[in-house]
């Protein structure tokens, strides 16, 4: 954690040598998380208007994995289907689950386009297995 506004709100957190603008979900209630090295925690991203990911491959014609800050907490996510059920995208920095259901095997290894509204840090359930 580089800076934060405290839970809930903005906050600046390093992934490898990329700082990446987050909302707040790991500092409590009473005060905000100090700077310094987080230790089980993981991302996830909110996308208001979902859309099919079907939709999406041909918006990622490229191929390409990255996080494209569009501003505040908000991302253009382009990144490659790597499972289903849950479904997990590869966006080169990180994978995350995508909150969509989908069991469709063709898309397994599809580059796709995914419109972040908020990403998200929050700490890690204690059962959770990375991506």
């Amino acid at each position: 954690m580089e800076h934060t506004q405290g839970r809930g709100g903005q906050a600046e957190v390093w992934v490898d040598d990329d700082l990446l603008t987050v909302c707040d979900g790991v500092s409590d209630g009473q005060r905000p998380c100090p700077p310094g090295e987080l230790a089980a925690v993981r991302f996830r991203y909110v996308t208001e208007a979902p859309v099919p990911l079907a939709e999406t491959i041909g918006e990622n014609a490229r191929r390409r994995k990255a996080l494209e800050p569009v501003g505040n907490w908000a991302y253009i996510g382009l990144g490659q289907v790597v499972s289903l059920m849950p479904v997990v995208i590869d966006f080169g920095l990180m994978r995350m689950e995508d909150a969509g259901w989908a069991t469709d095997e063709s898309l397994i290894g599809k580059f796709v386009r995914v419109d972040i509204d908020r990403l998200e840090i929050e700490r890690c359930p204690a059962n959770w297995e990375a991506p």
